[in-house]
């Protein structure tokens, strides 16, 4: 099990640097591509970057942020964000996942039952947050901008689905979890009242939802 474990630490790990990689290098604009072309990348200034943003964000909201602010709290040029990201909307989930302790890994799982429901008390704990508005912004603006929706679906959506359905297919292998169910739907069984709450009733994610749905949500699928 300390194997399976290492293997899903592996596959987050892996999905979301890639995904990370192929967005910043996706040009949007000539401005991008120009910038691109320009001095090497600062990492002092990715930093300064990544900070000015989640500072700014304490007291703005998604859709309010513009480039012009990120640069302007951080100290540098338009051109030197766009060396690093695409458009707002990437700056902003790599700021998100940069918050320490929120890449931090689970603890090793007795069982794929058990890692299923750390991730999703994980998420929950996540989505009942400060985070979670930034979140649910990204999420509205994804909806009207093509970029921002593939941002939000490879950065924030793609690493989570592919730990929970590695622990799904993990589950089913081992006799836990029930063998006639497709490891992508199981996934959206498990994680849609999550997102509903997110987006309806955000301010009953925590109490008794995140300490009882993890567990109720693993016995539906259980074997």
């Amino acid at each position: 099990m300390a194997q399976a474990a290492l293997k899903l630490a592996e596959v987050q790990e892996q999905v979301y640097e890639k995904n990370i990689m192929q967005d910043n290098e996706d040009p949007n604009t000539d401005e991008e591509s120009n910038a691109r072309k320009g001095r090497p990348r600062s990492e002092k200034s990715r930093k300064a970057i990544l900070k000015a943003t989640n500072s700014l964000l304490l007291y703005t909201s998604v859709q309010d942020l513009s480039i012009e602010a990120i640069a302007k709290k951080a100290k540098v040029g338009k051109t030197t964000i766009y060396r690093w990201w695409p458009n707002k909307a990437a700056v902003v989930m790599d700021a998100l996942m940069s918050q320490p302790g929120l890449q931090k890994p689970l603890p090793t799982p007795s069982n794929n039952a058990d890692a299923v429901r750390m991730q999703l008390d994980k998420l929950i704990h996540l989505l009942d947050s400060k985070n979670g508005e930034i979140i649910a912004q990204l999420f509205s603006e994804a909806q009207s901008d093509d970029k921002a929706k593939q941002i939000f679906e490879n950065n924030f959506l793609a690493p989570l689905i592919d730990a929970i359905e590695y622990s799904v297919e993990q589950g089913q292998v081992d006799g836990e979890f029930r063998k006639q169910m497709d490891p992508k739907m199981t996934v959206d069984i498990l994680c849609g009242p999550v997102f509903f709450r997110l987006m309806s009733h955000s301010q009953d994610l925590g109490g008794s939802f995140r300490e009882n749905y993890p567990t109720e949500a693993v016995r539906l699928i259980s074997a």
